[in-house]
């Protein structure tokens, strides 16, 4: 094997190497969207709770 075939093959392994890195990162990142989207959603739910406690709170006092 030749100098010119080792470099190849470090820069193939190499490359394979980045496109890993990418691959968990954008993986990493999409579950951290899916986890804070989730999160959003329910503290949503969790305010539409509370005013609609709030709500009833002051219809019972009518």
């Amino acid at each position: 094997m030749g100098i010119k075939d080792e470099m190849q093959d470090k820069a193939q392994k190499a490359k394979q190497k980045m496109q890993e890195k990418k691959d968990e990162t954008s993986k990493r990142g999409q579950s951290e969207q899916d986890r804070l989207r989730e999160r959003a959603e329910q503290q949503r739910q969790q305010g539409q709770r509370s005013f609609d406690d709030v709500r009833d709170d002051m219809d019972d006092r009518r």
